[in-house]
């Protein structure tokens, strides 16, 4: 490979799929080169987020709620109704399909994988890369490739995840429920019921370095839900809690990793975010301008993730117990602006002082 691109992504993930589609779908006859370290796999995920009505992913939904349930430790079960928001539900598989579906169908696009990137020299007009596929020459450079050890040093909070997917029968009413896992620190375990697939997730906030991931999802939670273990996927995953500044560089060289934080919601968070900056980034450069790095998290979100890290590295007992109050005590709209990281700061800051979290 010796070849002379205007545009390279690094990366073949969130970010750089959504990018690749957004200049696909842009009308733009771009020679576009796609360099994915890894062989591409399936997706397993199912992104559930709070929402507008409307929004960037609107034609990905597989379904939306208008409630969940929170499950108590005796068994019990809470029906909590959403009054403003409703809760988006995205098969990240499908997401992944429509964008490699996108660049298939531009013939000046070009998705390469298993390709590894040795070095980068960038210049004031063009950007050289040295591939193990030989020399690649390109006017702009995205990467979105994760970077090492982002947001995770050690005393910090991370979240780990351990997911279990397997397909229902149709014709289930659809659900998503919560529960509380542990006492000594805080995590939560949650089931959604879709209309043909059933998900089970642990996910727990633990000091880094994080210590081994959770034990493997419990299969009877899948089975009682109707999923069938011969076909469960399974998936697992780390990410910090609170947001961290990174250095986004500049000039032809831009710097666009997925920055997935927060509680139990930042995928589908992230990737919202990430499909209207694509947005933008396409039109730039269909217009010849330069192109921007994705912007920070809001400042609210940022100094709510940051509240909720503190209390959970000062007293995780205490933390756990704010989730339990949380889940069970406060408003259902307030209950899903928080695990999304989406609270503002000065609405946490009043429960911390009334006991609830």
């Amino acid at each position: 490979m010796s070849e002379r691109f205007d545009l390279v992504i690094l990366g073949a993930g969130l970010s750089g799929l959504a990018l690749a589609s957004a200049v696909a779908r842009s009308g733009r006859r771009l020679r576009t080169l796609i360099l994915e370290p890894r062989r591409l796999a399936p997706n397993p995920r199912h992104w559930m987020f709070p929402a507008a009505p409307e929004h960037g992913l609107r034609r990905y939904e597989s379904s939306r709620l208008t409630g969940f349930e929170v499950e108590s430790p005796t068994g019990a079960v809470l029906h909590r109704p959403l009054k403003r928001m409703i809760l988006a539900r995205i098969p990240a598989q499908t997401v992944q399909e429509a964008a490699l579906d996108a660049v298939a169908a531009e013939p000046r696009m070009v998705l390469e994988e298993g390709v590894s990137v040795d070095q980068v020299q960038a210049g004031r007009a063009h950007v050289a890369l040295e591939t193990s596929d030989g020399r690649v020459r390109t006017s702009w450079l995205v990467d979105t490739r994760p970077l090492e050890d982002v947001g995770m040093p050690a005393g910090r909070v991370v979240q780990l995840s351990r997911l279990m997917t397997a397909p229902v029968e149709g014709g289930h009413e659809e659900r998503f429920c919560l529960k509380l896992m542990g006492s000594e620190s805080p995590g939560l375990e949650q089931l959604s019921l879709s209309r043909d697939r059933v998900v089970h997730e642990q996910a727990r906030f633990v000091l880094a370095p994080p210590p081994e991931l959770p034990p493997q999802s419990h299969a009877d939670a899948v089975l009682q839900w109707g999923g069938r273990l011969e076909d469960v996927r399974h998936a697992q995953g780390v990410w910090p809690l609170s947001y961290r500044a990174l250095n986004r560089q500049g000039g032809r060289v831009v710097l666009a990793p997925a920055d997935a934080y927060g509680l139990r919601f930042a995928p589908g968070m992230a990737a919202l975010r990430l499909h209207d900056w694509a947005q933008v980034q396409a039109r730039r450069l269909s217009y010849g301008l330069s192109l921007h790095a994705p912007s920070p998290p809001p400042l609210s979100a940022r100094l709510s993730t940051a509240r909720i890290e503190m209390i959970i590295r000062r007293d995780p007992r205490q933390a756990a117990a704010g989730l339990r109050a949380l889940l069970y005590e406060a408003p259902a709209d307030g209950v899903m602006r928080t695990l999304s990281g989406a609270a503002r700061w000065t609405d946490l800051v009043r429960a911390w002082r009334s006991g609830t979290w």
